[in-house]
């Protein structure tokens, strides 16, 4: 199967339907992808993912490049091996890495120089590397190399983030033209920075769309600024971008985020969020989040969430138990409530696509909305 995305349903700036064709199988879409970012889901099994209604993973190519390297992740069978999967998986070029690892200040015209996170030293991450790192690992989705800002509301700063992503995205564009483009196998999607600054993400956008990829990210987001300053990024990019093309929406997987992305135009997601949380103790339910450390659950015997049919939720552990597990540091809380909150996100996702074929999103966009309320940023 080649790679393609089919617009069903929806235009450029609203909601939509899709399916997105790889090949390794097709993915409905609005759809979340689980980050399993060395190879490997935090304490859910690969056998879970179908069916909780994963369709699509995302790993990190920078991280699998540190450890186990390509070579190895090749005899293991490529990333999709590595992950025991087979169906669709994306994998990120490290651009986010290096914001997080705090080397941007170390960005130079042909790469960035960015500490190597197992055995120390510096490695120099350029574009042609995080290409040929993908290519090895062969994922369906490859993702260019960008500069993520870690300044989003200095337009000086993104300037340059936006003119250094651009050239890096011709290098990596060039190279995938050289392999056959997608009809090698592996689909490749530019990314578009600007920071909250509308006149850099259209700039962005569009120089993108004239080196026609395969598909479309938006990046840069989720740093700090605040959802609305989000929401305002998100708008500035999609409207700029083909609507019969693959939008995916980079790091960002909150009930509220996810349902407000969707509103605006985007088809796929990714974040850690929903495992993360669960790892700290706090369940996603369509009342909102439960911090189950609070002392109101200590002798709680209701389950995780009664409204909820995941294995965690029916296994009998009641509120209570895992509040003392988790302050016991047992393992079996932090799996729980991943389980848990991957399944509700996995879950809601299903039910937007739903509501879209119905016409009921609105009212499930304001019970989230009501449910997870906003918060400011910078």
């Amino acid at each position: 199967m080649t790679f393609r995305f089919e617009l069903l349903q929806g235009s450029a700036t609203g909601p939509r339907l899709g399916r997105l064709h790889t090949p390794h199988g097709s993915v409905s879409t609005p759809a979340f992808m689980p980050v399993a970012t060395r190879g490997m889901l935090r304490g859910i099994l690969p056998d879970r993912m179908r069916p909780m209604g994963v369709e699509m993973m995302l790993s990190n190519a920078f991280h699998l490049y540190a450890r186990p390297g390509v070579e190895i992740v090749r005899e293991l069978g490529g990333v999709h091996g590595m992950l025991a999967w087979d169906g669709p998986v994306l994998t990120d070029s490290g651009g986010f890495q290096v914001f997080s690892l705090g080397a941007l200040g170390k960005v130079r015209e042909d790469g960035v120089q960015v500490e190597h996170p197992v055995y120390g030293g510096m490695v120099d991450w350029t574009p042609q590397l995080a290409f040929e790192t993908q290519a090895g690992l062969a994922a369906d989705v490859a993702m260019v190399l960008d500069v993520c800002p870690d300044q989003p509301t200095d337009a000086a700063v993104c300037q340059a983030a936006v003119e250094r992503t651009l050239a890096w995205a011709r290098i990596q564009r060039d190279l995938h033209d050289q392999r056959g483009a997608a009809a090698c196998g592996q689909a490749q999607f530019g990314i578009v920075q600007g920071g909250v600054h509308a006149e850099l993400r259209e700039q962005c956008a569009k120089a993108l769309v004239e080196m026609q990829f395969d598909g479309y990210a938006i990046g840069g987001v989720s740093v700090g600024e605040g959802h609305q300053a989000m929401m305002d990024g998100v708008e500035h990019s999609a409207g700029h971008l083909p609507a019969d093309q693959v939008r995916y929406l980079m790091g960002v997987g909150t009930p509220l985020d996810l349902i407000e992305g969707v509103a605006r135009g985007v088809d796929l997601f990714d974040c850690v969020f929903p495992t993360r949380a669960g790892r700290f103790a706090t369940a996603l339910t369509d009342h909102g989040r439960l911090h189950l450390l609070n002392a109101r659950f200590k002798s709680d015997r209701s389950p995780l969430d009664p409204e909820c049919p995941c294995s965690a939720c029916l296994s009998g552990v009641p509120r209570g138990a895992l509040r003392a597990g988790f302050k016991a540091k047992e393992l079996l809380p932090p799996i729980l409530v991943s389980i848990h909150n991957l399944h509700y996100i996995v879950g809601l996702m299903a039910r937007i696509r739903d509501a879209l074929a119905e016409g009921s999103f609105d009212p499930l966009r304001e019970r989230i909305r009501s449910a997870y309320p906003p918060t400011l940023g910078l």
